[in-house]
């Protein structure tokens, strides 16, 4: 149990997996508009988010040929809106 909790803070620990659930916190996206609002490459985007999905912390549900991405884990997004409101 504390293993998979670890698992997950070392997932959201990186400055790039915690600026996408951040953002997924506020709006469910596409790959696409994540590349843009982060800058970075898709490849690089892609490799995060798949690390975030097999943790369980986002979910993608293909909508026609986009997959849109969104917060699953309530306590991720619980520890998410606390760090939010320090900003």
């Amino acid at each position: 149990m504390l293993d998979k909790y670890a698992n997950k803070f070392k997932a959201i620990g990186h400055p790039v997996r915690l600026r996408i659930v951040m953002g997924l916190a506020q709006k469910e996206c596409n790959v696409t508009k994540i590349c843009e609002g982060l800058e970075l490459p898709q490849a690089t985007i892609s490799r995060h988010l798949a690390l975030l999905r097999n943790l369980g912390i986002v979910e993608g549900v293909r909508d026609g040929h986009e997959i849109c991405y969104s917060l699953v884990d309530d306590k991720i997004a619980k520890i998410v809106d606390l760090l939010m409101e320090e900003e």
